[in-house]
């Protein structure tokens, strides 16, 4: 005796699957939140050329894969009350060269960060390799 629901109901599954997957994959893709870096260990600090905020940088070892340069700015509110918030993240590095250009602007590892600006995140460009057929001109080998 044949299930005559059988098949909607295999179809339907499927493509719930396959939906539930993609909104996953999107989610880790899209969704990296700078306030869930981990501490890591601290390297040095640099302050501003107005005295008004302190740019961090530390040290980050992933279990035994790789390293990351953490960039944190510290800044003292209103309230006399110091907020801190993660500005910078790059995966791969195992040092940092850290500056202020102006009073709104840092400098690390050649990013320039505004400080009303976005952070910058390694993990969200779109890096190609030398040998990827984008960076490859016409008549190149």
């Amino acid at each position: 005796m044949k299930f005559k629901y059988a098949e909607p109901i295999s179809v339907f599954l499927i493509i719930f699957v396959m939906l539930f997957n993609a909104i996953g994959m999107a989610v880790d893709a899209f969704g990296y939140d700078m306030d869930d870096l981990p501490q890591g260990k601290f390297l040095y600090s640099v302050m501003s050329p107005d005295g008004k905020n302190t740019f961090s940088l530390y040290l980050v070892e992933i279990e035994d894969v790789n390293t990351a340069i953490r960039g944190e700015i510290a800044s003292i509110n209103d309230e006399d009350k110091i907020e801190k918030e993660n500005i910078y993240w790059q995966i791969g590095a195992k040092t940092a060269i850290a500056g202020w250009k102006d009073e709104n602007t840092i400098t690390v590892n050649d990013q320039e960060l505004k400080l009303d600006g976005e952070p910058y995140d390694s993990r969200t460009q779109i890096i190609l390799p030398e040998h990827s057929a984008k960076n490859r001109t016409i008549n190149s080998k």
